[in-house]
């Protein structure tokens, strides 16, 4: 066969069997909860907690004063 001839013909086919496809399954069923990243676990996280208030109480903050500067207003000559 010429190389142009190979080139159009494409992959051959090859047969897959049942077994081999039910050996990789099998081999695969034991990694399935294996990851490299950390699980998110459903207990709650203090220090996670404590920087969501923290945040809370600045912004409640920073709104009083821009309502503060809001309401200032220039004395009268």
């Amino acid at each position: 066969m010429s190389s142009s001839l190979k080139m159009t013909l494409g992959m051959p086919k090859v047969p897959i069997s049942e077994a081999a496809n039910a050996d990789l399954n099998g081999a695969s069923a034991g990694f399935s909860n294996v990851s490299r990243y950390r699980h998110q676990r459903g207990e709650a996280d203090p220090v996670r907690n404590g920087i969501f208030i923290g945040l809370a109480i600045v912004l409640v903050v920073f709104l009083g004063s821009m309502i503060a500067v809001l309401m200032m207003h220039a004395p009268a000559l």
